[in-house]
Order: C-alpha cells, then structure tokens, then sequence
C-alpha cells in the first residue's frame, strides 16, 4: 500500500544521495559535506524516534477522541476543516518555538546550519518529538479524528523537507499562498529582517494574517545569530540546552528559573 511515509522517505533520500553527489563532485565550500553527513544522522535518529512517538501520539489523539465534544462524519469537508486547523497548529507551535527559551533550545538545531539544502530538512531534533504532538490533541476534542491528524503531520513533514532547497526560485502566486523554497528560505535566515518570519507549515496565509510574512528580497545569510561552529550532532542537538542550564545554575528561586526557561530566547 502506497503511503506518505514509504513514498516520501525514498523519495528524499534519492534527493540527499544527488545533492551530497553533487557537492563532493564540484569539491563544494568548506564544511558542506561535513554538515550534510551530520545532517542525516539527526534525521535518521529523529526518524527512528518519530516511528516509536507515532504510536504513542495515535493512542492520545484516540484517548482525547472518544471524550470530544462532537464528532461529525467525516466528510470531504471534514478533511478541509482539518487541513487549514492542523497548518493553523503548525504555525501557533513553530512560533512558540522562537518565542520561548525552552522550546527553542531544540529547535535551534534546524536553524544551526549555515547551508541551506534537502539535508537541512533532516537537521530536527528527536527531542522535540517527545511532546510536540500534545499541541495537537485539542484538535482530536473539536471533532478532527485521530488518523486525519497524523495524516497531515506526516505530509507536512514531507513538504517541509522538500522546501529546503535554493534550486527553486520564486514561484509568483504560489509564494502568496504556500510555505515554497523562497518563502522558507527567508525563514531560516539571520538577515534582522527576517528573524522569527514565516512560520507557516504547508501555508504561508497565517504568517500573513498575523503580520509574521516577509517576502525573499535581500540575498539570506543561513544561521543563527549566535553560531556554533562544529559537525558534531551530539553538540548540534544539545548546545542550546547546555548554554540555558548554565545560566539556569545563576538564577534563584524556581518561580524565577521558570520565568526564564519560558522567556524569549537571547
């Protein structure tokens, strides 16, 4: 049976093997295969993570399911509804994501690197998969079955992946309305700004609606505002963690440790 995750993970792969081709062949700048070696064994420990969550976050959507407040039949329009409240999840979740010490120290992992190609998509950090999906499971008490959310995750996931890529341009309307390669791009950039732009998932009308939407102008400088120089993926994963417990030891009082871990990240 032909599914998301059995076409999608070939799929990218096939990609990864002609990009790293590609840049042994043209002997690429300094680092890059470095970074994109380094890049797959996040993404296959993250896979492997991903793989045993999936079925613990399937048990908790069913959970929360059968106490929901409705359940209407599912339906073409169902699937609608769906899609544009998981991508609306998304968003809420990715900016949370800037937005708060705690959350960013994983995925500060994704936005490390200073190149930009399919790898990057692989460069998530596994332990963010340990409690993402609970942002979710409210979705399953409005009514949105279990399976459908899991469905659009994995999609998601799918496209973002694809979109890390400077081989496509801009795309025109499709900009307007899409997270594409040059809207991502923008994302993952430390230009002032577009720090903390365009969040969107499989959409970009969010980031739009909220005033979070920058279009791709000035040439993107890949990284972080602070970057760490290693390939190390051990220290790629854990470096932001290490830095917030550090300064976690100098604060007093947990009321105040807490305010900190959940405060804007430097």
């Amino acid at each position: 049976m032909l599914t998301i995750k059995n076409i999608g993970i070939p799929l990218v792969l096939i990609i990864f093997i002609i990009e790293l081709i590609i840049a042994i062949v043209k002997r690429a700048q300094a680092g890059l295969v470095k970074d994109m070696a380094a890049n797959l064994l996040i993404g296959l420990t993250t896979l492997a993570v991903g793989l045993f969550m999936k079925g613990i976050s399937f048990l908790v959507f069913s959970w929360v399911y059968t106490i929901a407040f409705l359940k209407p039949q599912v339906t073409p329009l169902l699937w609608v509804i769906g899609f544009f409240s998981c991508d609306l999840v998304i968003y809420f979740y990715h900016l949370l994501s800037h937005k708060t010490k705690f959350f960013w120290a994983a995925h500060i992992t994704h936005h490390s690197s200073l190149h930009y190609n399919i790898s990057v998509g692989f460069r998530v950090s596994c332990i963010h998969v340990f409690y993402r999906f609970l942002f979710w499971s409210p979705l399953c008490l409005l009514g949105i079955p279990p399976i459908m959310i899991i469905f659009f995750d994995s999609l998601t996931t799918l496209h973002n992946i694809l979109i890390h890529t400077e081989r496509i341009k801009k795309l025109g309307i499709l900009d307007f309305i899409f997270n594409t390669p040059s809207n991502h791009r923008v994302h993952h950039a430390s230009n002032p700004q577009y720090l903390d732009k365009n969040m969107g998932g499989i959409l970009i009308i969010y980031d739009r609606i909220f005033g979070t939407y920058a279009p791709e102008r000035e040439t993107p400088v890949y990284g972080t505002t602070h970057n760490i120089s290693t390939h190390n993926p051990v220290t790629i994963l854990l470096h932001e963690y290490v830095s917030m417990f550090k300064q976690l030891s100098y604060i007093r009082g947990w009321k105040q440790k807490l305010k900190f871990i959940f405060s804007a990240p430097a």
